[in-house]
């Protein structure tokens, strides 16, 4: 069976459910030639899922859990970083390029400088918890469809109670420049996951009174995959071999905090049960991918068994069996 992850670089115009099939597409459709080649048969990709949905127009990082690493999606970090641009004067009924212009005022040099100051100010106050309304125009769910889908019907008054708490770690501006028409600002943002930086930008545009849309989104670094871990599409399709470029699970997983529990304490992990401090014979909390407080659980022999949480190391609860009896 095909199993592992696979870091894209999601062009803007297409869907991550979109784009996530046509990668499921071409990597099946160079499978059966592989296999064809080589006179055997072998497995395809028969499920796939991604760890957090980027808007159409956003382009970067789209992690892709290919069959059974699907199992492990709801375990791993689900943190994201951005790089975006903000047109300064400007406001769409979508909060970016896409939508319509409600509200337009003219900015000149005096003024940029003393918006960007403003802004500046203000960012602080964003650090740690926050609450957000989704956009009317995302791909969150609202009575079973996505918001996208409802937009024009529904007002937007129907949101404003659908608040999320999410947590913005850090933000900053990066530069501002004029091009185009108008001034922009570029933003660096690293979050927890569902944070909506349309929902950010126009948090920030009330509380300075000054217009603002997003022109462009690239997502940086996705469950502690960067940009330079991902590869194209087009790369994708001239793979003599696609297989090269999947992360097998087991590799994946070994990048996680870990514990190796003892012989006796196997078969009650590969049956779900959960286990104490006292059955391991050793703890590493250091890991690349792993979210804190989740660790990879594993036989003295290295095998992966399961995935389980603690937050006091010393009760460890079983959330996942990857190997069971």
């Amino acid at each position: 069976m095909i199993d592992g992850v696979l870091a894209i670089n999601k062009p803007p115009g297409f869907s991550s459910t979109h784009y996530l099939e046509k990668i499921k597409t071409i990597i099946n459709q160079k499978l059966r030639k592989l296999y064809k080649d080589q006179g055997i048969v072998g497995d395809l990709v028969e499920k796939a899922g991604h760890s957090g949905t980027l808007d159409p127009s956003a382009s970067g990082v789209l992690v892709i859990f290919i069959n059974k690493a699907t199992k492990i999606i709801p375990y791993i970090s689900k943190n994201k970083s951005y790089i975006y641009e903000v047109l300064v004067g400007k406001e769409t009924d979508t909060l970016d390029n896409s939508g319509k212009t409600i509200r337009e005022v003219k900015i000149d040099s005096q003024k940029i400088k003393e918006i960007v100051h403003s802004i500046e100010n203000i960012l602080p106050s964003y650090i740690g918890k926050f609450n957000q309304v989704a956009p009317v125009y995302s791909s969150k769910k609202f009575q079973g469809k996505r918001l996208y889908e409802l937009a024009s019907n529904l007002a937007t008054t129907v949101f404003e109670q659908k608040t999320n708490t999410v947590y913005i770690y850090s933000l900053k501006i990066l530069d501002y420049y004029y091009f185009n028409d108008y001034y922009r600002i570029r933003f660096e943002m690293d979050c927890s996951q569902g944070t909506y930086v349309r929902s950010i930008i126009k948090s920030i545009s009330d509380k300075i009174d000054t217009p603002l849309t997003l022109s462009f989104l690239v997502r940086k670094n996705s469950n502690d995959f960067s940009i330079q871990d991902t590869i194209t599409i087009e790369e994708l399709k001239n793979s003599n071999d696609v297989t090269n470029n999947i992360l097998k699970i087991d590799d994946y997983l070994n990048n996680f905090p870990f514990v190796i529990v003892n012989d006796r304490t196997v078969f009650k992990v590969r049956n779900g049960h959960n286990f104490l401090n006292q059955n391991l014979i050793h703890i590493e909390k250091k890991g690349r991918y792993a979210d804190k407080n989740i660790f990879v659980v594993k036989s003295r022999k290295k095998d992966i068994l399961a995935i389980a949480y603690s937050d006091n190391l010393i009760n460890f609860k079983i959330k996942k069996v990857l190997k069971p009896f």
